[in-house]
């Protein structure tokens, strides 16, 4: 297996300095992401069984994972589609993409993924901006009448997906290659800690008996 370095360099050679560093640090976040959504599922998108096991072991703990997992994939989705710069500093985003490739067809077919992207994932920038990075005020004092866009798994596993397509478009033209973000496995994760959490459930509830 390729280490981190290799492949970086390898993008590098196929795309040019500039694309294939960008195409890497992408996938890198995006992977982070990733990661953090496949604990999410893992715990509370499998099946009610595996929701209340987390809830018969330790409700208050599990609840504020639940927060935290939740707010930061959709924190991560609204940073990879941010402008290409903010407060006069360049951003790590998809949208600084189109710039870095000089081949018109492929440069198409990338505007096109981005623009499908940022559709996917405008919930999450409403959030970001209203919730998780601020507090606006106006939203928390009056929230009836200033709601905040829907947000569920379907809607940040289809933005995750378009910023995934986004990764593929470079990487099937310059590596005729596939990444197959949702093929990942992700060893010693959450369903690690669901499966030793039934184990000792069965454990307690045998002790409780005598």
């Amino acid at each position: 297996m390729l280490s981190h370095k290799e492949v970086r360099a390898q993008c590098v050679a196929a795309m040019g300095v500039d694309l294939g560093a960008m195409y890497c640090d992408l996938n890198d976040h995006l992977l982070d992401i990733l990661l953090l959504w496949k604990q999410y599922e893992a715990l509370f998108g499998v099946d009610q069984g595996t929701v209340s096991v987390l809830n018969k072991a330790a409700p208050t703990f599990f609840s504020v994972v639940q927060a935290q997992l939740w707010d930061g994939v959709m924190l991560g989705i609204s940073r990879l589609t941010d402008p290409p710069v903010s407060a006069g500093k360049k951003t790590l985003t998809i949208k600084a993409i189109p710039s870095l490739v000089a081949d018109p067809s492929v440069k198409v077919k990338v505007e096109a993924a981005i623009h499908n992207a940022l559709i996917e994932a405008q919930f999450t920038r409403a959030h970001r901006n209203k919730r998780i990075a601020h507090n606006d005020l106006v939203h928390i004092q009056n929230r009836v009448a200033n709601p905040l866009p829907t947000a569920n798994r379907q809607k940040i596993k289809a933005g995750l997906d378009a910023i995934c397509a986004v990764l593929e478009v470079l990487n099937g033209h310059y590596r005729q290659s596939t990444m197959l973000y949702d093929d990942l496995i992700f060893d010693g994760g959450a369903g690690s800690v669901v499966y030793l959490l039934k184990d000792a459930l069965k454990h307690r509830d045998c002790d409780s008996e005598f």
